[in-house]
């Protein structure tokens, strides 16, 4: 709660902040890649290891001055992952829904090609979990999860309405893992989520 209150606190001070020059929304259609660090933590004993995945994304934008805007963005399709451990190979796959509110600060008002950065706090939907390999017709479980996100970014505008968009985000994404209900550790998924993105300002 601690840090979804300091976020509120710099949503409301970039409000405070805002003037009248960019008072518009914008949306993104985008394709992005979950690339979870290399690390993902000791489940059961062993090493666990999350593969990458690519799925489609979705933003809106709510530009309140020159320089900033408010955003939501989510998957609009699901981020599948299939899970391995170290002398087992693949032994579940798990899916996930990403979402995150924050704010972006935009640079270059003027110009074509526009800069970005961000901060924000994340919500992680994990479901469709399944055994698989050694753990076949166990019930693999993992819980939801939640955290701060830092992103960065440019848009290039071909007009005043249009534009494409490249970024690049990081996600705090741990989740809990059971296995028959019994807890067997933390998976540290923590991805780098990366892609380019169509959109348009209205």
């Amino acid at each position: 709660m601690p840090r979804i209150s300091f976020l509120a606190m710099i949503i409301g001070l970039a409000f405070s902040a805002s003037n009248a020059h960019a008072e518009n929304f914008s949306s993104t259609l985008g394709l992005q890649n979950v690339n979870p660090k290399s690390d993902n933590g000791i489940l059961a004993g062993a090493n666990a290891s999350v593969d990458d995945d690519w799925a489609v994304t979705g933003s809106i934008a709510y530009h309140f001055s020159d320089n900033w805007s408010a955003e939501f963005w989510t998957g609009l399709s699901k981020f599948e992952h299939d899970v391995s451990l170290a002398g087992l190979g693949i032994v579940g796959s798990v899916e996930h829904r990403p979402s995150t509110l924050g704010i972006n600060y935009h640079f270059m008002q003027d110009q074509n090609f526009r800069p970005f950065v961000g901060l924000g706090y994340g919500w992680v939907n994990v479901g469709g979990e399944q055994s698989k390999g050694a753990l076949a017709g166990t019930i693999l479980r993992g819980d939801n999860s939640n955290g701060f996100t830092l992103k960065a970014g440019a848009d290039y505008y071909f007009n005043d309405s249009f534009f494409v968009r490249g970024e690049v985000r990081y996600l705090d994404f741990d989740t809990d893992v059971t296995v028959n209900g019994g807890f067997v550790g933390t998976a540290n998924v923590d991805p780098i989520i990366y892609g380019i993105s169509l959109g348009a300002q209205f």
